[in-house]
């Protein structure tokens, strides 16, 4: 088994080297601007050297047969309780340490688990361990131990850097890059709020939350509880990077900077009993569906109150905990709560409540005696409506109060103290954020139906470029019998359908009066209701169902499973949106319905008006590729069996549709901006047996080909990808792995095809930040947005000084502060690509959504792309519940739609 796990993570190297394109002059168009950032340079001082050790310390204990076991706390996890009780312990070790051990000299910097750097030689420490053992005293989170063990040696990879290697940081082809300065860079920048216990609580090296936000000035209601099991933390998000720093086109200074922004994240309440916590969420007395429970609570790590032990929940029971048994050691069936109660002398006050079973040794527990361990950021999975919803309105800030709180929340990492000016990490107490010379792109023109208007936001044309044409098909309302409505879930309908039908047929649609026109009340489950009502409307001969539901019926995933099974297109629409149309006259609400209705119906409802902009090139097929990936699985679960638990999922989007009802004179124009998409599920990246995710992906390639030729009646001799869902250290991979996927797929296809290939990386897991220099102000009782205006370009001083990066800001922020995406050039094979060229093609394709009349934050194609990534997993989830393992071959067969085509989702929040 170990052989074969090595041989799985050999095939996890990269399979050739990745080739960057070479750093080229940042673009020229539009007008100059000077902004501001949320970027901080630092001063490094010259010629200081820092040698790094390998520092381990271990909690040495009693075993019930007398042997030693051992306990590692410098040992990296996941796990925020157990990250924070291990850095506890590190931090105390050291600290004796550092007062008591005459080795430990010079200044010294300690990432609080196995790294150290010291601005001296430590005496007598070699590439061999060298040993101490201490009282276990020296620590407080290992009661039970006899002794504390430490073992101090020179770091094996890089064990001396100095501050004058900033240009070996970065490297264009990722080979040569070296990490050592960068560590001590992010560890010198964090040493205050590090051993600043009472104040913050550092996650990582960078996420630094405050224990304490009113000495900051932050008010209650901008850290609110959310319901009664969670509240908001507010905190700092800090991160090093190498910039280019010059001023000049051109220049590179290898600046080294802070990038600092506000964060706030969801925490569960510690010590809250997990009895309480259900109640708390679903109500007191209640019984919350298994699956429900799995979904909110699942991962969550709970301390016992019955021992001093902590466990992970990994699952319930199917019935009440009450009833739960489990085999003694006798081999005698035993109640669960008798076992407790008898044993531990607790009593169980809710036997009703499913049981909680241990992730990792399957042991029953009743939720009476666990309680929510401390320090738990709420996972993305925990994540319930309410969670999502105070997050999103607590994170908009305006731009001016977002820039006076992070500069102040800078502050707390006091990198102008004697104790930063010893290890020659420092920034000024004045410090000024960094000015970043910008451009403003001009408008894009846009054609309708009739007339043209132009970007970044526009009134829409009378008529659609492409109006879609339904012969047959169905609406359905679905209703709850109970409360008191605003309106009459029936005269909403009513009038709701008939505004539809002309709306669209004003617009060029035809939509004639629907051939079933039902009403369902919902009584209980929903599923099957959906289920019956798209099943009647299959039978029928009918293309499209609309359903208008109660804004209390959850039926979207039914529904657009449904739409997977019988191959017909859905959309559901809320009871309150309909009644905006129906009775209050919502003007904009109506077309913002139908024009997501034409677009899914394969219609178009503008289109970019022609100019020598790449994306209008009649051989180049467009791609979006956002790729899902679930929890990654380690070197040690894989070695010892472990199978994934979940898929990753591709979403694919591409301009290879043909649309030919548009009028002849724009249907080539159409056709190049109809972004058709699909997805399929894969296997996660690291996993290498059966179908690897790099041959998945090669295959939609393949058929997104394929599709652009038969419905084009060409082949694309450019094929352009935008690349989405990227961190930084996925950027070797995707120049390398999936850049020789695409290039296997072309040579499938035929031997001497070699299309020009770009490949352009697509961000929005960064922090940096993009203010005006001088907030604009409003008149007495008006409103102004103080956001930099969509359009915007960043591509000097502030981006890497060996890559092809630029920010752009395409979309207008609805609440908040906006946020550019960031783009690096991968690759370009023609080596013909101005910086100019691909800046106004990605600003040109996020105003091809359609289902608003405004740009979006990443280009279409990747939109679309990401959406459609996003249906699959909810209808995996959906379908599949809490699946402990799957298989490839059956849920893309079941659950994966049959081929690109069409616009299979178009989400408008509607």
């Amino acid at each position: 088994m170990a052989d074969t796990a090595a041989t799985m993570m050999s095939k996890m190297t990269l399979s050739s080297t990745p080739s960057l394109v070479a750093k080229r002059e940042p673009g020229k168009a539009g007008r100059a601007v000077d902004i501001l950032s949320n970027i901080t340079p630092i001063t490094l001082k010259k010629n200081v050297a820092y040698f790094k050790y390998d520092l381990r310390m271990y909690a040495i204990f009693s075993k019930k047969d007398g042997s030693e076991g051992t306990r590692e706390f410098s040992k990296q996890t996941r796990d925020d309780y157990n990250e924070q009780e291990r850095k506890k312990a590190c931090t105390e070790i050291f600290l004796h340490l550092s007062k008591n051990q005459p080795i430990f000299r010079g200044d010294l910097i300690y990432d609080r688990a196995a790294i150290l750097f010291s601005t001296l030689k430590l005496d007598g420490v070699t590439g061999t361990d060298q040993k101490f053992s201490l009282s276990p005293a020296v620590q407080s989170v290992c009661p039970d131990a006899i002794r504390v063990d430490v073992t101090i040696k020179q770091a094996a990879d890089t064990f001396q850097v100095t501050s004058n290697d900033l240009n070996s940081c970065v490297n264009a082809d990722f080979k040569n890059e070296s990490k050592g300065l960068m560590e001590v860079l992010n560890l010198a920048t964090s040493q205050i709020p590090f051993f600043s216990p009472k104040d913050y609580i550092v996650y990582g090296n960078g996420n630094i939350y405050l224990l304490e936000p009113n000495k900051f000035g932050f008010q209650d209601n901008e850290a609110p509880s959310i319901g009664k099991d969670k509240y908001t933390g507010i905190g700092l998000s800090k991160g090093v990077k190498i910039l280019e720093g010059n001023n000049k086109p051109g220049g590179k200074d290898y600046m080294p900077a802070l990038v600092l922004d506000v964060k706030k994240t969801a925490f569960h309440f510690d010590n809250h009993l997990l009895t309480s916590k259900i109640e708390a969420l679903y109500g007191p007395n209640q019984f919350p569906p298994l699956a429900v429970l799995n979904r909110d609570l699942k991962d969550i790590r709970c301390l016992t109150t019955h021992k001093k032990a902590s466990i992970v929940i990994g699952s319930f029971t199917n019935g009440p905990v009450g009833k739960a048994t489990f085999t003694d050691r006798d081999g005698k069936q035993t109640s669960v709560v008798s076992y407790y109660e008898t044993r531990y002398n607790v009593k169980i006050t809710r036997p009703d409540l499913p049981g909680v079973i241990d992730k990792h040794q399957r042991n029953i527990y009743p939720t009476d005696i666990l309680k929510v361990a401390p320090n738990q950021r709420v996972k993305a999975s925990q994540q319930t409506k309410e969670t999502v919803e105070t997050l999103i309105k607590v994170s908009a800030i305006k731009p001016e109060i977002r820039f006076k709180q992070t500069q102040r929340l800078a502050q707390l990492l006091q990198l102008h103290s004697k104790a930063a000016e010893a290890t020659g990490v420092t920034v000024p107490a004045n410090q000024p954020p960094l000015a970043v010379p910008a451009r403003q792109l001009g408008p894009v023109g846009l054609l309708g139906g009739q007339g043209s208007m132009a970007g970044p936001s526009w009134r829409g044309s009378n008529r659609f470029v492409v109006g879609a044409k339904v012969e047959k098909w169905a609406a359905f309302l679905f209703f709850n019998g109970g409360g008191r409505p605003r309106f009459n879930p029936h005269q909403v309908f009513q009038g709701f359908v008939p505004k539809l039908m002309e709306a669209g047929n004003r617009k060029g649609m035809f939509i004639p009066p629907p051939a079933i026109s039902d009403a369902i009340e919902v009584k209980g489950h929903v599923d099957g209701l959906v289920s019956e009502a798209v099943k009647k409307a299959a039978s029928a001969g009918c293309t499209f169902v609309l359903i208008v539901s109660d804004d209390r019926i959850k039926s979207h995933d039914q529904l657009k499973y449904e739409e997977l099974v019988y191959k017909i297109t859905t959309q559901e629409v809320t009871l309150a949106k309909a009644a905006q149309v129906a009775f209050e006259g919502k003007v904009q609400t109506m077309e913002n319905i139908i024009m997501k209705t034409n677009v899914k119906l394969r219609g178009m409802n503008h289109v970019l008006a022609g100019d020598n902009g790449l994306h209008h090139s009649s051989d180049a097929i467009i791609m979006g590729i956002f790729v899902q990936q679930p929890r990654g699985m380690s070197a040690k679960e894989i070695e010892g069996g472990a199978m994934p638990s979940m898929p990753a999922v591709i979403g694919l989007s591409a301009n290879n549709g043909n649309l030919q009802a548009a009028p002849p004179q724009q249907r080539e124009l159409a056709s190049q901006q109809y972004f058709t998409t699909a997805y399929k599920f894969a296997n996660p990246r690291e996993w290498m047996t059966g179908e690897t995710q790099r041959q998945t992906l090669k295959k939609m390639v393949i058929d997104a080909l394929k599709q652009f030729k038969e419905n084009r009646g060409k082949i694309p001799n450019k094929v352009i990808v935008y690349r989405g869902g990227v961190s930084e250290g996925m950027l070797p991979y995707i120049a390398s792995v999936e850049r020789d996927a695409f290039h296997a797929a072309f040579t499938e296809l035929n031997a001497s095809y070699k299309p020009a290939l770009v490949i352009i990386a697509c961000s929005k897991e960064h922090n940096e930040r993009f203010y005006h220099k001088v907030f604009p102000t409003a008149a007495p009782g008006a409103r102004v947005d103080t956001n930099l205006p969509p359009g915007l370009i960043v591509d000097r001083v502030a981006v890497n000084p060996e890559l092809n990066e630029f920010y752009l800001q395409s979309h207008k922020a609805l609440q908040g502060t906006a946020k550019a995406t960031k783009y690096t050039l991968l690759h370009e094979s023609s080596g013909r690509l101005t910086n100019d060229a691909i800046q106004h093609m990605t600003n040109a394709l996020c105003h091809l959504h359609e289902v608003v009349n405004s740009t979006t934050a990443i280009p279409t194609p990747l939109y679309v792309a990401e959406e459609s990534a996003k249906r699959a997993v909810n209808i995996y989830h959906h379908v599949k519940g809490i699946a402990e393992n799957y298989n490839l071959d059956e849920i893309n067969r079941t659950l994966s739609p049959s081929g690109l085509g069409s616009r299979i989702n178009a989400r408008a929040g509607m």
